[in-house]
């Protein structure tokens, strides 16, 4: 058991952005129930969810692009998700995309083939930023409302859509604000920032459930099933 919660994000409390770890962190831990059957982890990177996924799941493919930052030459498949997915249809149990989606320059297609390699009922769990900082660029393109999630899902024929929001305003902020002060983070001025971010970090949950703005969140979870066989 030690050794699986390892392969989580890792928080290190001296860190500035130790609070996104954490979030990421629990959301996984609130859909992990949902994963089931062979599942695919699109844009893996590292894998850091794998030993939790196989919990549940009964078998774990990672995939990513072998020029992504993130790419571990490890994973099971390398292959470039702009392009169709190499698996057949109705292949896959559970499809996972944490934080892939931003940077696909045509969503709606990325979706079409989730849906393509879904079995009957299977389900299709990602999460994607909103109000976040420009990543891996250039290859960070969208930034997605609940609404525009709802469309895209909707207009590839999934169903029992559900979205939800990941942070409220504070903690957005909160790490917005400690991802811009990180890049002055030299010297003896970082002594005096650590407790800050931490300070920070610590709080901003609390004003978030204090005063709920939802509109302002950091990213979203979507989970959405493929219908039944007609």
């Amino acid at each position: 058991m030690e050794n699986d919660s390892r392969q989580m994000l890792k928080v290190n409390f001296l860190t500035h952005n130790w609070l996104a770890h954490k979030i990421n962190n629990e959301s996984f831990k609130n859909f992990s129930p949902l994963i089931k059957g062979l599942t695919i982890d699109l844009g893996c990177g590292s894998s850091p969810y794998k030993a939790d996924i196989l919990k549940s799941a009964d078998q774990y493919i990672g995939v990513d692009w072998e020029n992504s930052l993130h790419f571990n030459k490890n994973i099971d498949i390398a292959a470039d998700l702009t392009q169709p997915f190499p698996f057949e249809n109705s292949f896959a149990d559970t499809a996972l995309a944490f934080q892939t989606m931003e940077h696909i320059p045509e969503p709606n297609f990325f979706l079409s083939e989730c849906m393509r390699i879904l079995k009957p009922e299977g389900r299709l769990i990602l999460t994607v930023p909103f109000m976040w900082h420009v990543h891996e660029a250039p290859h960070d393109y969208f930034r997605f409302t609940r609404h525009g999630l709802k469309h895209l899902l909707a207009k590839n024929k999934f169903m029992d859509i559900k979205i939800k929001e990941t942070t409220g305003f504070w903690q957005m902020w909160i790490l917005k604000f400690n991802y811009q002060t990180v890049r002055y983070a030299w010297g003896p001025f970082k002594l005096i920032l650590i407790p800050i971010w931490f300070i920070g970090q610590v709080f901003a949950p609390l004003l978030d459930k204090i005063h709920k703005a939802p509109q302002e969140t950091a990213s979203y979870i979507a989970i959405a099933r493929k219908p039944p066989c007609p």
